[in-house]
């Protein structure tokens, strides 16, 4: 299986309610730039949700950015600057970020620009 691609929804001035899907087991494609990813986490346990770092600093990996999820909790992560965590340009993915899910069951998400 192969990484899923997400559809950025905007918000717009009468509101938007987003369409939340399972993640798939080995993670998404998502736009960089002002968007965040809106992650509702069901289940009993915590999860990790981790978008890939691409930049280096002084020679140095920029960490990836890890954020907990608590069971029941829902978080708006982001922005994601594409100067950050986005892929290279001769990746089919260019400007785009990776993002994984430590699990996907009764997790939803889905990715919203502002």
């Amino acid at each position: 299986m192969a990484r899923g691609s997400q559809t950025t929804q905007p918000i717009v001035r009468t509101g938007l309610a987003p369409v939340l899907t399972e993640p798939t087991a080995d993670g998404d494609v998502v736009d960089c730039g002002n968007v965040a990813l809106y992650v509702t986490n069901g289940s009993v346990s915590s999860i990790n949700v981790t978008v890939a770092a691409t930049a280096s600093q002084d020679g140095l990996d920029v960490a990836d950015l890890v954020v907990a999820v608590a069971a029941s909790a829902t978080k708006l992560i982001g922005p994601l600057p594409a100067r950050t965590f986005g892929q290279a340009s001769d990746s089919a993915d260019a400007g785009r970020a990776y993002v994984n899910y430590s699990a996907q069951a009764d997790v939803d998400r889905a990715v919203i620009s502002f």
